[in-house]
């Protein structure tokens, strides 16, 4: 019987070429659902930037002009802030932050209690202090005072936050709603904050935005 010429013979056996087509289809199958992916994850990214860049701007009331600035944190601008630097005014004198100048007008006593501009009385967990201001916008632009952004040190070096109550203070339904266009001032800013009973007030720490660093004036 005559031999078949090995040129003659196939050189892919016949499994083999079977196996072929079907693994090119399951790749096809696996890169779908990678390309998927992708597109969600193209959708998503954008829009988690543009969500902490609405927090920011609604943090700041848009007075911030180093929100584009990424040369430093607000962290990084807080630590670099006032904290352990002398005041260097006292009540009556004017400092600036930013573009917002400062005045304290006045500092009330340490009080259990307080009426709110509806009638109701408000209770402290320590005591309630609160202090007034006389706010100057020396800017270009519109700018709004941020009752969140001020904080009272004590002689310890303790930080006090406003009160939550704050916004039921007379007048400041009007002052903490409004931008201060340039060259205004606004008068009456109040100011309340809930210390530990017996603490020792030394100064108030007022800021122009919760990045900017802040200054100082001494308290009676």
């Amino acid at each position: 019987m005559p031999l078949q010429s090995p040129s003659t013979q196939s050189l892919v056996p016949e499994p083999v070429q079977a196996i072929v087509p079907a693994t090119a289809q399951t790749a096809d199958q696996t890169a779908e659902p990678s390309r998927t992916w992708f597109k969600k994850k193209r959708f998503i990214l954008p829009s988690a930037v543009l969500l902490v860049f609405l927090l920011i701007m609604l943090s700041t009331g848009g007075n911030d002009p180093r929100i584009f600035d990424f040369t430093s944190s607000p962290l990084q601008s807080r630590a670099e802030g006032p904290a352990n630097t002398p005041a260097t005014a006292t009540v009556g004198q004017s400092v600036r932050d930013g573009q917002l100048s400062f005045v304290v007008t006045s500092m009330q006593p340490p009080a259990k209690f307080f009426t709110d501009r509806l009638g109701t009385p408000q209770t402290a967990q320590g005591e309630f202090i609160i202090v007034r201001l006389s706010v100057t916008n020396i800017g270009y632009e519109p700018r709004t005072v941020t009752a969140t952004d001020q904080f009272l040190i004590s002689n310890r070096g303790q930080r006090f936050a406003t009160s939550a109550a704050n916004s039921s203070l007379q007048g400041s339904e009007k002052i903490f709603l409004q931008k201060i266009n340039p060259g205004n001032t606004v008068y009456g800013v109040p100011l309340l904050f809930d210390v530990a009973a017996g603490s020792t007030i030394a100064t108030i720490e007022l800021h122009d935005t919760f990045s900017s660093a802040g200054v100082k004036v001494k308290l009676p």
